[in-house]
């Protein structure tokens, strides 16, 4: 059974049963993460031996290369720029290049693909689209995904490394307004916010059962920080030690175990802040909501707008304060993912207040 049937099946509520190598797999995860959640418990001890214990959890996260601080670091994280990034294979190769002019169209200059073959990556070339060849790796089609979401997480770490903030998007999310991210990004009392993510479609279940909802990996800003860095290279070493890696799980699992992520629920359109108790990766973490809602066409029902005030989710529009894009939830199929696109294109679902909180239910 792929990651990707186990996904649907679990956020449709139906009961999946896993094979035994699929049970051995997730069994190591849970140890990966077990492990790391009791540095965590240590480190976020209370009374007199509280600085003790940090320091002996620090100790042993700098063993395993995670937590210890470069010299150089407070002079790498100073650029403002945001690159926006989606990846993509031959088989995603049409609906990557509506993401691509949905971008241009709205008048973003620093969007890219990153190619996962030479055969989209020569196709987008020619086109004369900004493109990457993903280094050192290849996704052919009907690959292994969790070899890619592994690959994912070591890209985004390997950036951040670099000093690049990067807005990852899935290439099937419709963006719908022009933001600046530097402006997004950096609003009064969101200075200290490392991680940005939208929600999550209740994937995985023991997010949705400790927190009422999951973040998502589709539609994520990663600023270059280095508590940033620490949590991407943890991530990394995590699916290093598992079979099947799912970054989605991974991180909403680390946010839960390891930082024991605390969360502010008093934030304007649903928004949450996410503040780590875990103090060898300070993390702040903030999830987007409404700005990107995610949302299921088959609870929606079109309608033909009276005027042209109404704002319809994949629509462009040019209203501050309206959504930003929309994460449809679609299967992984490219042919699946083009048509979503066109029904978005062609009718009209109300982003209504009714539309954006149901996100919630999911």
């Amino acid at each position: 059974m792929s990651a990707d049937v186990e996904r649907i099946g679990l956020v449709r509520g139906e009961r999946v049963r896993r094979t035994d190598a699929e049970n051995h797999g997730w069994r190591a995860t849970k140890l990966a993460l077990g492990a790391i959640a009791v540095l965590a418990a240590v480190c976020v001890g209370v009374g007199g031996r509280r600085g003790r214990a940090i320091g002996a959890a620090f100790g042993g996260l700098a063993r395993l290369g995670v937590g210890a601080d470069s010299a150089d670091s407070a002079e790498s994280w100073t650029h403002e720029d945001w690159r926006v990034v989606s990846f993509v294979n031959a088989e995603y190769e049409d609906i990557g290049k509506r993401w691509y002019h949905r971008l241009s169209n709205l008048g973003y200059k620093t969007h890219y693909l990153v190619a996962l073959d030479d055969e989209v990556y020569d196709k987008l070339e020619k086109a004369k689209l900004r493109v990457l060849r993903a280094p050192g790796f290849t996704l052919e089609k009907g690959g292994d995904l969790s070899d890619f979401w592994r690959f994912r997480l070591t890209y985004l770490a390997d950036e951040i490394k670099r000093g690049h903030n990067v807005l990852l998007s899935d290439v099937d999310v419709i963006f719908a307004h022009h933001y600046d991210p530097v402006v997004i990004f950096n609003k009064a009392g969101d200075e200290e916010v490392d991680i940005y993510h939208s929600l999550g479609a209740g994937w995985p279940h023991s997010a949705k059962k400790q927190w009422g909802f999951s973040i998502c990996m589709g539609f994520s800003a990663f600023r270059a920080t280095r508590a940033t860095e620490q949590i991407l290279e943890a991530a990394v070493k995590v699916c290093d030690h598992e079979a099947h890696c799912d970054d989605q799980v991974v991180m909403n699992e680390l946010y839960m175990k390891y930082l024991q992520m605390s969360w502010t629920t008093n934030l304007a359109h649903g928004e949450r802040k996410g503040i780590s108790r875990n103090t060898m990766i300070p993390l702040v973490v903030k999830t987007l909501s409404n700005l990107v809602p995610r949302i299921d066409l088959k609870d929606m029902t079109p309608i033909k707008p009276s005027s042209k005030n109404v704002q319809c989710f994949g629509h462009t529009h040019h209203v501050d304060g309206g959504h930003w894009a929309v994460a449809p939830i679609i299967e992984k199929d490219g042919r699946a993912k083009v048509d979503v696109w066109d029904q978005l294109h062609d009718e009209c679902f109300p982003a209504t207040i009714s539309a954006l909180g149901a996100q919630w239910t999911h």
